[in-house]
């Protein structure tokens, strides 16, 4: 008999091996060297042999693991998915069954046969599969969108670590029912949203809706829904599975501005395989324990029985087929469902072939299956997940995107492409410096990508690019590293619009400059006002003084002209913070031409009381030709700081002497205020020299605000101050105007 059965796997091209483990020989069939691209001379029938093409890094485990199996009940098959290394060089994978068939008086093992079948295919379908599960799962991790099953039939409904953030309930409150999800509901959005979702188990609708929640703290989130019922061939739902995601930015943006997951794994069993043999009158054989498995015939007797009276749906198709088989012909198909007599479908790859029990004379046929019933399930669903994420990222306006390092290719999702504004067609290369705006956010982009590859993390960077079109537009690409072997293969993440949200944020951040601005406009007037004020209050009061002191007729008027002088200028600076209210009510600097030279002399006037008090010398070298177009108010205060701070700070030992002079630089008028004061320690005090109360001498009427405004009130003017001073020689300030 298991001549026949290796004769009969032989002509099915499903590769059979047996061991003696008495004499020590082993034997490898054709079909098995031929299944690895060989022809039988090519290979000796050894155990060095099959081991030589098993994948190295493999063997070991194998090894281990069938020595394992030795030590056990030898009634049972020995069953394992092996990968094998192709003459070609590639990967290809077997699906091993062997048994102990003949065991000596003590029980050891004598003979041991075996069989492979190549499931490459499935294991294939799996990795891809898997594949794209670890994509979704990237894309819903990036998006933050939760994932809920609710079994129907159950009643339980299942949520993952996201939908609990969603909701803002702990686990250990949630009871897997649907009346959590109730309570949570807004009592406005409650009748509808169990209205919608009754429609969605009726299937009157799709679940495709939006909902606010309340969190126990009582705050009041907004969620988007998408949610597929899955049926049974009767029609009865059996099972929910949904995502939800937070769009509460979103639906507040709508009133004030309007806005940016883990989805669940997706389980996927092994493809299964059986096989059988049957008579030239569709009789059972032999069957393996697979077959018995898949076709759930475990416990019921069916050598020697009918195959059509096991399972009598069988139509007239397939008894077509076994006969043009027994005529000699190999019937193959990838895949084919069938109804059961249950009414259940089930899908199988199948392979209906002849054996021969001496040439050219048929004994029956040998029927391969591999259930991929789960698979085909899985594949459904996988279909019916991707069209939810299709619909959640084009609602989100986030794209998927791929870098396969080994071949240096990319791939663009639908969403990425409208975002880049390319067509559906377009294949992405290496030209991607043309989407960005310039050198500096290619090579950014580039370094972070660089970077991501080069350490294994993450990535999430925000960079405005140029669309096909030529648009502007602000985007996020999100990304993470796929490393093999302790190397980078694969980056792949997301790519999202979030151009209106930029805006937003950049409108925003340009309000906040101008109220930043105005502040600092009104604090700068508020401290021109008191500093102004008192150095005409004070000369007034000094005139007063000299006034009380004053011992003849003729210096008394002398003095009450410099009085009348002091409260002209006064009337005049009142005036002129007048027009600077103004100017700071219209957010506009307003600017008029002045004759400088003038302007010097009055900030004199200003002080000619302490002038006279201190003998000062000013020296005004600026000619009355030279006109600036500044504003009048801050061109005051400059002048009568800079001629104060002079005097202020003056040498005991040498007569206070200050000079101006101005002159044109690059275009650029400079005046420069150079006194023989006590000067400055640069060293010690020049990076606060225009600081808001700084003071650098023992002076008690030091207040340390009317350089911090000078400095002010020039850059506002679109100047800048440079200043050269020594300690005990004096200072040179250069105001550099327009």
């Amino acid at each position: 008999m298991i001549h026949i059965l290796q004769t009969i796997l032989e002509q099915a091209h499903a590769g059979y091996w047996e061991k003696n483990f008495v004499d020590g020989t082993s034997y490898l069939s054709p079909a098995w060297k031929g299944m690895l691209g060989y022809r039988e001379e090519e290979l000796e029938d050894s155990i060095r042999t099959w081991q030589s093409h098993i994948v190295p890094e493999d063997l070991d485990p194998i090894q281990n693991e069938f020595e394992d199996y030795l030590k056990t009940d030898l009634s049972q098959p020995y069953e394992a998915d092996i990968r094998f290394l192709h003459k070609n060089g590639s990967i290809v994978w077997f699906k091993c069954t062997c048994k102990v068939v003949e065991v000596d008086l003590k029980g050891k093992p004598v003979l041991m046969i075996g069989t492979y079948f190549d499931v490459t295919k499935s294991k294939k379908i799996e990795t891809e599969l898997q594949h794209t599960v670890d994509r979704l799962a990237l894309a819903t991790h990036t998006a933050r969108v939760g994932i809920w099953d609710f079994d129907l039939i159950g009643g339980k409904v299942e949520w993952d670590d996201t939908m609990f953030d969603l909701y803002g309930i702990k686990p250990q409150n949630y009871h897997g029912a649907v009346a959590d999800w109730e309570r949570s509901l807004h009592p406005d959005d409650k009748e509808r949203c169990m209205l919608e979702f009754k429609q969605a188990v009726s299937g009157e609708k799709d679940f495709d809706t939006q909902f606010r929640v309340v969190w126990p703290d009582g705050s009041v989130h907004h969620i988007k829904a998408i949610a597929i019922v899955q049926r049974l061939a009767s029609g009865k739902p059996f099972r929910m599975l949904g995502t939800n995601w937070d769009i509460t930015k979103h639906k507040n943006a709508e009133i004030a501005l309007k806005e940016s997951y883990e989805l669940n794994k997706v389980f996927i069993e092994k493809a299964p395989s059986a096989i059988a043999m049957f008579d030239t009158n569709m009789r059972y054989m032999a069957a393996s324990q697979q077959w018995l498995i898949d076709y759930h015939l475990g416990g019921i007797e069916i050598i020697g029985r009918s195959h059509y009276e096991i399972f009598p749906e069988i139509g007239d198709d397939w008894k077509r087929i076994h006969q043009e088989c027994l005529q000699g012909k190999v019937m193959r198909k990838e895949e084919e469902s069938f109804t059961r007599l249950d009414g259940s479908v089930q899908w199988i790859i199948w392979e209906v072939r002849p054996w021969y029990i001496s040439q050219n004379v048929v004994g029956g046929v040998l029927m391969y299956t591999a259930d991929i019933t789960a698979l085909k399930r899985k594949e459904f669903e996988r279909s019916k997940l991707e069209e939810i994420l299709t619909r959640t990222n084009e609602a989100a306006q986030i794209g998927s995107w791929e870098l396969d390092l080994e071949t240096n290719t990319r791939i663009w999702s639908k969403v990425t492409k409208a975002i880049f504004e390319v067509p559906e067609d377009y294949v992405p290369g290496n030209e991607g410096a043309r989407f960005y705006k310039n050198e500096k956010e290619r090579k950014r982009a580039a370094d972070k990508l660089e970077e991501s590859i080069r350490t294994g993390k993450p990535f999430d960077l925000e960079i405005e690019i140029v669309t096909a079109k030529g648009n502007l537009v602000w985007t996020r690409s999100v990304g993470k590293p796929e490393y093999l072997n302790g190397k980078c293969i694969r980056v792949s993440g997301t790519f999202q619009n979030i151009h209106d949200q930029k805006q937003r944020e950049l409108a925003l951040q340009r309000t906040l400059d101008i109220m930043n601005d105005q502040n600092e406009r009104l604090l700068n007037f508020a401290h021109i006002v008191s500093h102004n004020l008192r150095s005409h209050a004070g000369n007034i009061t000094m005139l007063l003084t000299i006034l009380e002191e004053s011992e003849s007729e003729e210096e008394r008027q002398e003095v009450v002209r410099y009085i009348t002088k002091a409260s002209d200028s006064l009337m005049d600076t009142i005036l002129n913070l007048n027009e600077v209210v103004s100017i700071q009510t219209n957010k506009n600097l307003q600017n008029t031409e002045i004759v400088l030279r003038e302007y010097i002399d009055k900030a004199t006037r200003t002080i000619s009381g302490e002038i006279q008090k201190y003998q000062v010398q000013i020296k005004n070298l600026v000619s009355d030709s030279i006109r600036v177009r500044c504003n009048a108010s801050y061109m005051e205060s400059i002048l009568l700081n800079f001629l104060t701070n002079a005097v202020k700070y003056r040498h005991p030992d040498r007569v206070p002497e200050i000079i101006l002079s101005a002159a044109y630089e690059k275009n650029r008028l400079v005046l420069s205020i150079t006194d023989n004061g006590l000067g400055i320690d640069m060293n010690k005090n020049g990076d606060k020299l225009f600081g808001m109360y700084k003071t650098f001498h023992n002076n008690r009427d030091a207040k340390g605000i009317g350089l911090f405004i000078t400095k002010n009130q020039v850059e506002a003017m679109g100047g800048r101050i440079e200043v050269e001073s020594k300690l005990n020689v004096g200072t040179t300030f250069r105001i550099v105007l327009l």
